[in-house]
């Protein structure tokens, strides 16, 4: 496992070559200093990127309407559809709902037992988020506008404070903080299994092509 970067990050956002980093900073003055960057996977290589460049590849085409009837576009994490739609999700639950316009379509809540979804991974016909209170994933049907499914929870033990989820090849992978592990759905027949262990909470996974990323407390890492 090798660090590939080690600087305090706001906000990930996959692109076709890699990784679009968000670094907030407090200048001298006391004003917060927000940087883009963008991390070549192929060739280890971080070069700034303007704003414009991390706002479209989180929402779009349509991320200038989106982004400004948002205001914070960091903190939220996003799942693209293949119509061009946007769906957002804020830590406290908050969900958005964006035609390929930048129009909102929905917004609301969404919560599984009294607790808030966060993060969210598109498989094809749904979206799936974590619930980190509830130690629980939920798969969301956007044509029906609700939850369809739930894995975990209540008693199960299945997953420890899961925090996001990232979905390839039919599979969903979930990054549970407090077991400093991720466990693998296979979406075809929901079984739950052992991916990867580490020595300290993990907080994000990402895949491209032959190279596996995670994101963890003392940075950022290729497997």
């Amino acid at each position: 496992m090798k660090r590939i970067l080690n600087v305090n990050i706001t906000d990930i956002v996959p692109f076709s070559k890699g990784l679009i980093f968000v670094r907030r900073e407090q200048m001298p003055d006391g004003v917060n200093k927000v940087s883009f960057f963008s991390y070549d996977a192929a060739t280890g290589e971080v070069t700034t990127v303007t704003k414009g460049v991390y706002l479209l590849n989180k929402f779009g085409m349509a991320y200038e309407t989106i982004s400004s009837k948002l205001g914070d576009f960091i903190t939220c994490d996003t799942a693209k559809l293949p119509n061009h739609h946007t769906i957002i999700i804020y830590p406290t639950g908050e969900m958005g709902h964006f035609d390929d316009k930048g129009k909102l379509v929905k917004t609301g809540d969404l919560y599984y037992n009294n607790a808030p979804a966060r993060d969210a991974a598109f498989d094809g016909n749904s979206i799936w988020c974590a619930v980190p209170q509830r130690n629980a994933v939920i798969r969301y049907s956007v044509s029906a506008q609700k939850i369809i499914m739930r894995i975990g929870g209540d008693d199960n033990t299945a997953f420890n404070m899961p925090i996001s989820v990232s979905c390839y090849n039919d599979e969903l992978f979930v990054c549970n903080k407090a077991s400093c592990e991720i466990r693998k759905i296979d979406i075809n027949t929901l079984n739950v299994s052992d991916y990867l262990e580490f020595n300290e909470p993990v907080n994000k996974y990402f895949r491209f092509k032959d190279k596996e990323i995670v994101v963890l407390d003392s940075g950022i890492y290729e497997l």
